[in-house]
């Protein structure tokens, strides 16, 4: 095919991707061979929608097809294409290797091309590979080698993609500023082509600059560019670059403490996340009731035929697994619509348990930060068991194999395929059944975000207990589980943080003793109230604490705050007591008399003088007031008690003078 009929019609599919898959399913034909050029670009096309959108598994089988074809007619151009976009593809799938296979494929014939613009766009794509794989340095060589050919390019586009790329390697080693340079000559580059009405590749662009500006901690500009490209992907329906953007804003409004905001965009962040996942189960289940419609016929056929059990067995496994799809849906719904842990686990046990035969159930979630599997659920036989942890780097455990090998568990037969995964011979077993040790095994990884959360599994005493379709029907099960579970870690998250703040207005950080405000709130409802009556109130203020400050320093001075505030509310014990801001602090008093706050304000003393850290003892200067009767201000109440507290100060200061002439 000619260059510019490709490159034009792969440009009409970067504006509206989603449109232009519809129009191309209504004139494909699935199930023909491919008789010409124009059929196989409709292939390619479909494979590039499906890969812009987010589906690389589905990109992968309609491009190979388009290859096929091309490469029987050695179009290199359009080969070029194909292999350009299936290496994507397998690079989004996680399997290097392929991605690396087809790219290399796809640079030997840049040069048949004679072209610089495909060497440097296959650059671009082997240096997003290495990227995925940690290899900054290998990445960065190979965007550094296509800068190089830049002013040979004939296709702008191209230079954009360069720029953007090599912007995203600069990510993953913290190089802010440089990043947000080549984001923006990408942008430059995609708004001179698409013009202001942005592309697929432009709307990205914007969506990474407002994450890299939240990276660096400015999320005022984060959200200006994150809330445009949002906006634009929802008019545009491109739901991938829409998740991003409500994820990142949800991050951003969190790190701003606007707690509401976060919990709206996690909210339809996890919304669109369960919609692409009921999408993906329903494609599942309309390509399994397409293959069961001609499994049937086929099967009549031969029955009548040949008597053949064989394809009946068939028939039935597929009618099972078409519906234990069709209950994920309605599974995946009650899981994501908990925001429970322990209710999530019972949803999912029950449910398993209606899909299939389960002797051992459990799940475990990775806790990175101290590198363990720690299984928070956890039965065999319908009991629970004692849970445990595992070390991620331990050799003797499955679920720290599925981690640490970023791969799901299949095991038919254990004791012949053990082996494989211990070759050492000794493995460590999860259930307590000393008779009976599990045989069929799957372990699927819990997936959220692109990061792994731990892992499900289900086990049974018998070999091959467990089909291929159990194992498919677990896995999609399990991306619900994902959803659900980390909903409600991020929804713990959000409440500790509030009760956290809810604290903070009601209490002092340093010392945890209550704080001014809670000080102004407990005294007027307590003044206005005869059965408080009498009302003591006593209020202290450190003495030389600038001192201690000014020559040991803050901390010095901070602990000192913090063993007068433990001495306070030790002799105080039912009676609040409050930091009132610096120095000074407060006791409430109710039902008291003269002599029971002279006790107090004597004990106090003698404690703090008993009390020696760096600097010297504790000392504190004390002063008290008693209300009779209701009508009585808090105002009056807190000036008379202050009152006392600057006299007895001023006493104090005055033995000081006198005992250092």
């Amino acid at each position: 095919m000619k260059e510019n009929e490709i490159v034009d019609q792969i440009s009409q599919l970067e504006h509206s991707p989603q449109e232009q898959i519809n129009e191309l399913l209504k004139v494909i034909h699935f199930d023909s061979e491919i008789v010409d050029d124009c059929e196989a670009m409709r292939f390619l096309l479909l494979g590039r929608g499906y890969l812009i959108t987010g589906k690389s598994d589905l990109a992968i089988s309609f491009l190979n097809r388009a290859l096929t074809y091309f490469g029987n007619h050695y179009d290199k151009l359009a080969m070029f294409y194909c292999y350009s976009n299936i290496g994507i593809s397998y690079r989004e799938e996680k399997q290097y290797d392929l991605a690396l296979r087809a790219l290399n494929k796809c640079y030997n014939l840049a040069f048949d091309l004679d072209d610089f613009s495909y060497t440097i766009q296959t650059l671009v794509h082997i240096a997003s590979v290495y990227s995925s794989l940690d290899n900054i340095h290998k990445a960065i060589e190979l965007l550094d080698k296509a800068l190089e050919y830049r002013d040979k390019l004939k296709n702008n586009k191209i230079l954009g993609d360069l720029y953007n790329n090599y912007a995203f390697v600069l990510l993953g080693i913290s190089e802010y500023e440089r990043a947000l340079e080549f984001f923006f000559l990408a942008y430059e580059v995609y708004e001179s082509i698409y013009g202001t009405s942005f592309s697929t590749n432009g709307l990205i662009v914007i969506g990474n600059i407002g994450e890299t500006y939240a990276m660096k901690g400015e999320y005022d500009q984060a959200m200006v560019y994150l809330k445009q490209a949002l906006e634009s992907a929802i008019a545009q329906n491109i739901r991938f670059v829409e998740m991003d953007c409500h994820k990142n804003l949800a991050l951003t409004y969190e790190a701003k403490a606007m707690y509401k905001e976060a919990l709206e965009h996690q909210k339809c962040y996890s919304f669109l996340r369960e919609q692409v996942n009921d999408a993906q189960s329903k494609e599942a289940i309309d390509h399994l009731k397409q293959k069961l419609e001609d499994e049937t016929k086929k099967s009549e056929e031969e029955i009548h035929i040949l008597k053949n059990v064989e394809l009946k067995n068939k028939t039935i496994e597929l009618e099972k697994t078409l519906k234990n799809l069709s209950n994920i849906g309605k599974i995946g719904q009650k899981l994501t619509s908990s925001m429970d842990l322990e209710q999530i686990y019972e949803i999912l046990r029950h449910s398993i348990s209606n899909l299939m035969k389960v002797d051992l159930f459990g799940i475990a979630l990775y806790i990175p930060e101290d590198d363990i599997v720690s299984f928070k659920y956890f039965e065999e036989g319908g009991l629970k068991l004692p849970l445990k942890e595992v070390d991620v780097n331990d050799t003797v455990s499955l679920a720290a194999y599925c981690i640490k090998n970023q791969t799901d568990v299949f095991i038919r037969d254990f004791v012949n395929e053990s082996d494989y995964y211990y070759p050492q011979g000794y493995y460590m077993g999860l259930g307590n059944n000393k008779e009976q040790k599990t045989q069929s095994i799957i372990y699927t990884r819990l997936v959220s975000e692109n990061r792994c959360i731990g892992v499900l599994t289900v086990q049974n005493y018998k070999v091959d207990a467990y089909t291929d379709s159990d194992f498919e029907v677990i896995k999609a099960l399990a991306t619900y589980v994902a959803i659900a579970i980390s909903n409600a870690q991020k929804k713990n998250i959000i409440i500790e943080k509030a009760n956290e703040l809810e604290f903070l207005s009601y209490n002092d950080p340093l010392t945890g003793l209550l704080n001014r405000r809670s000080f102004n709130q407990r005294i007027n409802s307590l003044i206005n109230n005869p059965i408080f009556m009498p009302l003591g109130l006593m209020i202290g203020d450190m003495n030389y604490l600038k001192h201690i400050n000014d020559r040991f320093g803050h901390i010095c001075g901070d602990q000192y705050l913090i063993a007068i505030s433990e001495v306070l509310k030790t002799h105080a014990g039912n009676s609040p007591v409050y930091r009132l801001g610096g120095d000074e602090f407060a006791i409430i008093v109710v039902n008291t008399k003269e002599e029971e706050m002279r006790r107090l304000e004597k004990k106090i003393k003698e404690t703090c003088h008993e009390t020696v850290l760096t600097a010297g003892s504790l000392s504190i200067s004390l002063g008290f007031h008693i209300a009779n009767q209701t009508s009585e201000k808090s105002e009056d109440l807190f000036s008379r008690a202050e009152s006392a507290m600057y006299q007895e100060k001023k006493n104090y200061q005055r033995k000081e003078q006198i005992r250092i002439k």
